[in-house]
Order: C-alpha cells, then structure tokens, then sequence
C-alpha cells in the first residue's frame, strides 16, 4: 500500500508491504525499515525494529491522523486523498481507518446503502470507528469479516455506482 501524509509543509510518502504475521516492511521517505508490529491492549502499536522498540498511538479524525510516537507527536493529513479529490471513494473502495478489530459488519454484498450510513464497526484506541458509505449506491462486496484484525487503509467493503 502507497500513501502521502502532509506533515506540516513537508509531504511524506509511505509504502507498506506485509511480509509475514506481524511484519512488515516500511519505506518513509525512501528511508526502509523492517518493523515487528504488535497491537497492546489499550489499543496502542509496539513497534520493533533495528533501532529498538517504540511505542506509537494513532488517533483517526477524517483525513487526520494524531500519531505519537514515544515522545513525538505528528499531525499528519491523508495528502493522496485530498489530490484525489476522493477518487478512492468515488471508485467504490472503503478502507479502515487504523488497524484494529471488526466489531460489527452492518451490511451485506447487494444492500442498498444512503450517504452516510454505517457499514463496518472497527474497534481501535479504545474508541469505535465507524466506516461510513461516502455517498448512495449499492454494497459490491464486504471484505472485512466480523472479528478479524484488519491493517489501516486497508479496503474493507466496496461499493457500486448509485443505487
């Protein structure tokens, strides 16, 4: 998965590539780094690499996400989305927001879905994040199954045109 943050005036590109349970490889920036994952069970992510472990906390709001990682805090913007202009939306793909658990799969492949309504219920931070259809139309296939980790930004339902 590819993606750009804007982190103040600066943008910085993100690839993640699973390699095995737990493991992944990392590119930020051109920089790669291999990176044990593990979600505790207040909802944080400890994350292992050459450099040691860190502890990190990602909160999602919108196209925003508040990371602290150790002692740094970061404000990051989904940069792809805004260029896009919601092209990934538009297409159909919804993604979890973060990683965390499917606590609730509210829809079913060929139900017609209203702007705004609750697809999927994932459970992360301590909180329930809600992914919502971004527009009218027709549930295509529901990717997320009830009680499996999924991974952030990662499709979750996808939708048809309108309905």
């Amino acid at each position: 998965m590819r993606s750009a943050w804007r982190d103040g005036e600066r943008v910085r590109t993100v690839e993640i590539e699973p390699l095995a349970a737990g493991r992944y490889r990392v590119v930020v920036d051109g920089v790669p780094l291999e990176l044990a994952v593990e979600t505790l069970a207040d909802g944080r992510l400890r994350l292992e690499g050459a450099d040691g472990v860190t502890v990190a906390e990602v909160t999602a709001a919108g196209e925003r996400r508040f990371v602290r990682l150790g002692r740094l805090d970061f404000v990051l913007r989904r940069e792809d989305a805004a260029r896009r202009g919601g092209a990934a939306s538009q297409a159909g793909g919804l993604e979890a927001p973060m990683p965390g658990l499917v606590t609730r799969v509210l829809v079913v492949a060929g139900d017609a879905v209203r702007k705004g309504q609750p697809l999927v219920a994932i459970e992360a931070m301590k909180m329930e994040h809600l992914v919502r259809a971004p527009r009218a139309g027709r549930v295509k296939s529901v990717v997320a199954r009830l009680g499996e980790m999924v991974d952030g930004g990662v499709q979750v339902v996808e939708l048809d045109g309108e309905a």
